[in-house]
């Protein structure tokens, strides 16, 4: 039944007036692993990854949903990251978001989660107010190293807004959050990898239909099987194992039963390279604009 209501969702959405927001996925590193820490039963083979922010575009506003790695994350490394976890993060070329952007004015940053690799430029974006549940704002105040970074979420002028969700179902998810009035981005809780971990919907002109879930799962390979991360990646990265295997069970069923929804999961390189990255606009014409950045191509 709630595959039937699902895709009743969809259909009536796909009816409605084609909504304004753009999306484009800003790629601020690469990096890898072995299949067989992403994803329980995974291959010896080396996994792509990628560090990314997803930047919005809507007629109201602009906003960041997460920032990937910042300018200042050598520095906020060497200070915060524990020597026996530095083997199993490294990253390569960064290239920060705010570089890329060019002056571009983000009045709003959306967290899916507070670990370091999705936080590291907020210092780039003194301005923009961070949204956060208040479950997350206080795994923030509590947390340290590994999971979080002092160096990056408590100095100042980060402009820290809490916020709540609506009783208002989504996809199967109880709680949302409209962020535009028009269901072209929503918001839903996933708690599991964070105390206040957050997926985000978006629905593009195209009809494409997109849903970043941050960290819940690293790879789409999860899907088939509804795989949770190695026993040891569970260990060091999620903070609630048994509800973070809840989520997946959940995207592996969305997964099956609705193939037109695009699951994204934040490093999940083979999926993202398939969309493109900034200037580039997931389903539009390639961007005259030129990368500022190597890594930022495909």
């Amino acid at each position: 039944m709630k595959s039937i209501h699902w895709l009743l969702l969809l259909c009536s959405l796909a009816g409605q007036a084609a909504p304004s927001v753009r999306v484009a996925l800003i790629k601020t590193a690469d990096a890898e692993t072995r299949g067989m820490l992403a994803v329980a039963g995974g291959s010896w083979g080396k996994l792509p990854l990628v560090h990314t922010a997803v930047l919005v575009s809507h007629p109201q506003g602009e906003l960041l949903f997460d920032t990937g790695l910042g300018t200042q994350v050598d520095a906020q490394v060497d200070a915060d990251m524990p020597w026996w976890a530095g083997p199993f993060l490294r990253y390569q070329q960064p290239c920060p978001a705010v570089r890329q952007l060019a002056g571009r004015k983000i009045p709003r940053i959306i967290l899916s989660h507070a670990h370091w690799d999705h936080v590291s430029g907020l210092v780039d974006f003194p301005d923009s107010e961070v949204w956060v549940t208040s479950a997350e704002r206080q795994f923030i105040a509590s947390g340290t190293p590994p999971t979080i970074f002092p160096s990056q979420v408590h100095v100042p002028p980060i402009k820290w807004r809490e916020y709540s969700f609506a009783p208002q179902a989504w996809l199967g998810y109880p709680l949302s959050l409209d962020l535009f009035g028009d269901g072209s981005a929503v918001l839903v809780p996933m708690a599991g990898h964070t105390p206040g971990s957050v997926g985000l919907f978006t629905r593009l002109a195209s009809g494409r239909s997109l849903f970043f879930v941050g960290d819940t799962i690293w790879t789409t390979q999860a899907l088939d099987g509804a795989k949770e991360k190695s026993w040891f990646a569970r260990q060091l990265a999620d903070n609630d194992r048994d509800a973070t295997a809840v989520q997946i069970r959940q995207l592996a069923q969305m997964a099956s039963e609705m193939p037109q929804l695009q699951i994204v999961p934040a490093h999940d390189a083979a999926v993202q390279e398939k969309l493109g990255y900034y200037p580039n606009w997931v389903d539009e014409p390639p961007s005259k604009q030129p990368s500022l950045c190597p890594t930022a191509t495909p």
